[in-house]
């Protein structure tokens, strides 16, 4: 009967506009970071970070924050001054982590470098 395909019908409707109502929130839409600490990494910090990280020790710093070996490698060959090798190296784990300054922090902690996370607390416009 008519009513019976109107009604399955409605059913079909619901059920496709459940589908399209789940789809997004099962892929965990990021929620913006409450504080500017937990926010993402921006150009003019990657220059902040370089500039309180000791040279010799970048590599390991990168490890820290668990930039893959191969990466590391790959940017030693393909970029020449050692400045711009550090940008890339930080811009690469920025695009494959949700980077974020508490990271960086965490990782001169654990190098032992805490003078060094100080110093770029200072030199980052951080709020409170």
């Amino acid at each position: 009967t008519e009513r019976a395909t109107t009604k399955q019908s409605l059913k079909h409707q619901a059920n496709t506009q459940a589908l399209l109502c789940k789809s997004p929130s099962e892929e965990g839409e990021p929620s913006p970071p409450p504080e500017p600490r937990g926010a993402l990494l921006q150009g003019s910090q990657l220059y902040a970070v370089i500039d309180v990280v000791p040279v010799r020790r970048w590599k390991e710093f990168m490890r820290m924050l668990e930039l893959r070996e191969a990466e590391i490698e790959l940017v030693e060959l393909e970029v020449t001054h050692i400045r711009d090798q550090q940008y890339e190296m930080l811009k690469r784990w920025c695009q494959q982590t949700s980077a974020t300054l508490d990271h960086v922090f965490a990782a001169l902690e654990r190098m032992e470098l805490a003078g060094c996370a100080e110093a770029l607390r200072q030199s980052l416009p951080v709020g409170p």
